[in-house]
């Protein structure tokens, strides 16, 4: 009875214990963290030896905690006589510094082209305008040479004309402006396509959307734009992370280990990606940006 005891007080049982209390397999628990199942495997056996480090042991160990609802850094500290020693500045807060992405998330810069596209709208108005005023400009001396033997009255009439057409060209300007206002006040909406839960659609939305995730439990979240992983971590409860995506984006997946304590905003405004109330809490989500 006694060796029974002493067994489920290591630290490979008690991390056992909490993912079986949850009711997560090994198989969960490598989606969600991204460690390789061996090293799981190798963790609840107490196998340091056949982790890839020392560094590696306490960092796996502390991700494991996380997930399954223990205290990561308590954990370490409780039995960092049974784990193998590193300094404690190594110790890394969640999986994207331990395994890191294939494409190291970042903003790419704005091309030459996509400025040229942005202030559009304002050159187009622009050349329209000048090219009204110089064709004004014209009939008016062209009107002035051909009448120049004429009386004070016809140039009188000729310069109310101009006017005229002057006073023409500024509301048509005006319009355009204001067209172009109202075009860009739209708000942003995001749907579901028609009856799914995992598939949904952004319009209206910036030219770098800006998504925020959080957490009220620790939860593994990774997100990836077009076809490549622009992010993914494990947060810490009432944890969150900020990240903008490209001007490019046009599909965005999000793949959640514990959706229902993970909440998204993108450009300020709540993402209702579970409208049917799943508890399940592993989902991947698909939105479409137009």
């Amino acid at each position: 009875m006694s060796e029974n005891n002493e067994e489920t007080t290591t630290i490979g049982a008690r991390l056992k214990a909490a993912r079986t209390a949850k009711g997560l397999t090994i198989d969960d628990l490598q989606q969600i963290t991204k460690i390789q199942k061996r090293y799981l495997i190798a963790i609840e056996d107490e196998q340091f030896d056949k982790l890839p480090g020392d560094f590696y042991v306490r960092a796996f160990v502390k991700q494991y905690a996380d997930t399954v609802d223990l205290d990561g850094n308590a954990l370490l500290e409780e039995y960092r006589d049974q784990l193998p020693s590193v300094h404690a500045e190594n110790i890394v807060e969640n999986v994207d510094e331990v395994q890191p992405t294939r494409v190291a998330s970042r903003e790419q810069p704005t091309s030459p082209a996509s400025r040229v596209r942005n202030y559009l709208p304002t050159i187009i108005v622009t050349a329209i305008v000048v090219l009204i005023l110089l064709f004004i400009w014209f009939m008016a001396v062209r009107t002035h040479a051909g009448s120049s033997s004429s009386t004070s009255a016809d140039n009188s009439s000729v310069q109310v004309s101009s006017s005229k057409k002057k006073s023409s060209s500024s509301k048509a300007s005006s319009s355009a402006k204001t067209s172009s206002k109202a075009a860009s006040t739209k708000e942003q909406s995001i749907k579901a396509d028609g009856s799914s839960d995992t598939a949904f659609t952004l319009t209206n939305g910036a030219d770098k959307n800006k998504v925020v995730i959080k957490s009220t439990k620790a939860a593994w979240t990774s997100v990836t734009t077009n076809g490549t992983q622009t992010w993914q971590g494990t947060l810490k409860a009432d944890g969150s992370h900020t990240l903008t995506l490209p001007s490019n984006a046009k599909t965005v997946k999000f793949q959640f280990g514990n959706a229902t304590a993970t909440t998204v905003t993108i450009n300020g405004k709540t993402f209702n990606f579970n409208p049917k109330n799943s508890t399940s809490q592993v989902r991947t989500i698909t939105l479409t940006i137009k």
